[in-house]
């Protein structure tokens, strides 16, 4: 959420999730949802051919997403069980491919050394040359959209593959230090901590944090995405409503509410 403070005593948030308004509202503060930029910007059917095509993968290939963070720590913490959960579900996917975005190129020089580190089995792509694993410069939206299955931690990345319509297993930890404080002062309010499983208010994707963040929780978990179909097909319709929902002009409707503030006497 975003605030516009105009003079002394005017404040309005202006919300980018529905049920933000009512929690502000309860202490008084003036809230207004105006939808997310993000499903504005992303087409309700995302060109899944096309993605392939412009990051030159197949289209008939096995595909997963990895997406461990933007944020050194993340990648360090998180990518390495990400790459060993990859690495047992290539036994059961023939043919997998995995795709790495790097939000920079700082980012990119941290994934390589993982990767080169924990290297996964050869599988042929595109160009006919014997890999099973690409870093990409950027791109995390073309590789989600070009996937079959995201694996991900948690943040706006998984709003991002939700918007997408990929399937997806949220895996995430932080440091050992910051859950013991989470835990100690009961922080942790919500019954998921990621935004589809928030929005809908019921798990429609698995999440997996901290102690329950292991390579053999996270392959059943996203083997189930690639060989359930039935599953898959169930989970387009409401990750379909969640972005209808969250489609509202987001930009042209923020800057309506901070001209209404602007023109209201006082």
């Amino acid at each position: 959420s975003r605030a516009a403070k105009i003079g002394a005593s005017a404040d309005r948030v202006l919300c980018l999730f529905p049920m933000e308004p009512p929690i502000y509202a309860r202490h008084g503060v003036d809230a207004i949802f105006i939808g997310h930029p993000l499903a504005d910007a992303i087409p309700l059917q995302p060109d899944r051919d096309g993605a392939r095509a412009a990051l030159g993968e197949s289209q008939d290939g096995p595909i997963l997403a990895l997406l461990p963070g933007s944020r050194l720590g993340e990648i360090q913490r998180m990518l390495p069980t990400f790459l060993e959960a990859a690495r047992l579900l290539h036994a059961d996917v023939p043919g997998l491919r995995v795709l790495v975005p790097a939000a920079n190129a700082q980012c990119r020089e941290a994934i390589e050394a993982i990767v080169k580190a924990n290297p996964l089995p050869a599988s042929p792509c595109k160009q006919g040359e014997e890999t099973s694993i690409r870093v990409l410069d950027g791109q995390a939206q073309a590789a989600m959209i070009a996937s079959d299955v995201v694996l991900l931690a948690s943040g706006t990345a998984a709003l991002e593959a939700m918007l997408c319509k990929r399937p997806m297993v949220i895996g995430h930890r932080i440091s050992g230090l910051t859950y013991a404080i989470v835990k100690a002062f009961g922080l942790l309010k919500s019954a998921h901590v990621s935004l589809p499983n928030v929005l809908a208010g019921e798990t429609l994707v698995p999440e997996l944090l901290q102690g329950d963040c292991t390579p053999a929780n996270l392959h059943p978990a996203l083997l189930r995405w690639f060989c359930d179909g039935d599953a898959v097909a169930a989970l387009q319709p409401r990750f379909l409503a969640i972005h209808e929902s969250l489609r509202r002009d987001a930009s042209a409707r923020a800057a309506d509410a901070v001209a209404g503030l602007l023109a209201t006497p006082g």
